[in-house]
């Protein structure tokens, strides 16, 4: 079973207005790993074991630009979204994800780091990350109730 963790720091972020994920809020970028460097305490973007930025993988270090930042709300839980990722022409190999806000002070704040449940490859082919809807608040890739 995947494991997403979403750092402690986070949670007081967000209550003290760090995160801003509605449209036209911050900035937010994923990155992808080989292995996971982040726990709990872990607080800001890092470079360890992030996917190969050599010019044949087509991954430029610190990942892509999240884009269709949107947050959905119902009576009891909020969620938001991004539109899906992908990395064309690429030759990846990936087990972790990170969304990391790249507005913040000082910059590059965790979000969530994603378990892809082991490691997931594509040569010279599309990697793509697939959100999934925000309307159903439990599938959400970041959620509160």
């Amino acid at each position: 079973m995947p494991t997403n963790v979403i750092p402690f720091a986070f949670r007081g972020e967000l209550f003290s207005g760090n995160h801003n994920f509605a449209s036209g809020g911050n900035s937010f970028k994923f990155a992808l790993y080989t292995a996971n460097p982040y726990s709990t305490s872990s607080t800001v973007y890092v470079t360890t074991s992030e996917q190969s930025s050599a010019s044949s993988s087509n991954y430029a270090a610190g990942g892509n630009a999240l884009t269709g930042n949107a947050v959905a709300a119902s009576t009891a839980v909020a969620s938001c979204d991004f539109d899906n990722i992908s990395w064309p022409s690429a030759t990846i190999t990936a087990a972790y994800g990170l969304i990391y806000n790249t507005s913040t002070t000082p910059a590059n704040k965790l979000c969530v780091i994603l378990d892809f449940d082991g490691s997931k490859s594509c040569t010279n082919g599309t990697f793509t990350v697939s959100f999934p809807s925000p309307t159903t608040p439990a599938d959400a890739i970041i959620s509160m109730a």
